[in-house]
């Protein structure tokens, strides 16, 4: 059974605030209470209150306007510190970024060794039209595998409900060794996978405070990601192949344990 009042936190990234346009009037339309952080990763524009009021969402806001291109890492980062400093009062965190759809903010009732929930995932590939769609009504969709696909179940950090406690603990490690994950960072000849990078992270130390935690699966679609505006290129990077993104990951991990004093190894991921 779904609690109607959800206590959760949304964090959400942003680079081009257009996107807002999209993803924030799909948000408000969201019945569940959340507190909702937006990190504005551009330092040429500002977003207010204002501007994401008159699209419609009404409920606890917080902005950070960047002055500097700090990254998506980085900018997660700050969202987190921002929970902190403010001292948020929630049960549940999820990460979103600013071309995707968050559609719902159901929390379900697990047992407490569940550290995170799991769930599907919506890919529009190819049509303007879908995303039009999702915007007007966020339920009709048509799942045709060729302009919009399925991934059951999403595994990553994006759009994945998660303990506030797990994550917060997450962006202290994340944040005490930035320097060694930022080394790695600029090794690599490919963007980094900071979500899997951080999904993997979060395994680790969650299974490192209790051997029995554990992300829980909901068959449900709860986020939809756009990638009509692919690239394989973003700031000068060409995106990882699977292979080096799974290299990488495991240089990450190495970083976490260390910083757990933990010298076995842990999964990268469930």
């Amino acid at each position: 059974m779904c609690r109607n009042n959800a206590n959760l936190v949304v964090g959400m990234t942003t680079f081009y605030d257009e996107f807002l346009g999209l993803s924030i009037p799909v948000l408000a339309r969201i019945k569940q209470k959340f507190i909702l952080i937006i990190h504005n990763d551009n330092p040429d524009t500002k977003i207010s209150k204002r501007q994401i009021r008159k699209l419609g969402y009404r409920g606890r806001l917080y902005i950070i306007n960047s002055k500097y291109n700090v990254g998506q890492l980085r900018a997660r980062l700050a969202i987190l510190g921002l929970v902190a400093q403010k001292k948020l009062k929630a049960k549940w965190f999820l990460f979103a970024d600013d071309e995707d759809f968050v559609l719902d903010a159901k929390i379900p009732d697990v047992a407490s060794n569940h550290f995170a929930v799991i769930q599907n995932m919506l890919v529009i590939k190819n049509r303007l039209v879908d995303v039009l769609r999702i915007i007007k009504s966020p339920t009709k969709y048509n799942i045709d595998d060729d302009n919009i696909c399925v991934v059951r179940p999403h595994i990553g950090l994006a759009g994945t409900l998660v303990r506030l406690n797990a994550i917060m603990e997450l962006g202290r490690i994340l944040t005490e060794n930035i320097i060694q994950i930022s080394d790695i960072d600029e090794s690599l000849n490919h963007r980094p996978p900071v979500d899997m990078m951080m999904w993997s992270a979060l395994n680790i130390i969650a299974n490192a405070q209790d051997t029995n935690a554990t992300p829980i699966y909901m068959d449900n679609v709860n986020y939809v990601a756009t990638k009509l505006d692919y690239s394989d290129k973003k700031y000068g990077q060409k995106k990882d192949s699977g292979q080096q993104a799974q290299r990488a990951i495991e240089k990450y991990n190495r970083v976490i344990l260390a910083a757990l004093g933990v010298n076995d190894a842990a999964p990268a991921g469930q």
